[in-house]
């Protein structure tokens, strides 16, 4: 059976740690809530719809988005064909 909990995270973000000064602008533009603020550290909830919104207004450039395909994520599997 394949899961019904696949997944709606359209991007990844990624984070540099180093450069992040924790200044919080990423968290107030995501639209999903996707970052937070947890013991002086940035953090992702896995929720990333790719808008790049926290990419685009960080001022440290500390933030990255990869986007991915939904059909990749969850199942792993790009896609599944049965011969017939």
């Amino acid at each position: 059976m394949t899961g019904e909990k696949i997944q709606k995270r359209k991007g990844i973000v990624h984070i540099n740690h180093e450069y992040c000064k924790r200044c919080g602008i990423c968290v107030n533009f995501c639209p999903v809530k996707n970052l937070e603020i947890q013991q002086q550290k940035l953090m992702e909830l896995n929720r990333c719809i790719a808008c790049k919104m926290c990419q685009r207004y960080c001022p440290d450039i500390a933030i990255e988005i990869e986007e991915v395909d939904e059909k990749t994520v969850g199942t792993g599997k790009s896609s599944h064909r049965n011969g017939g």
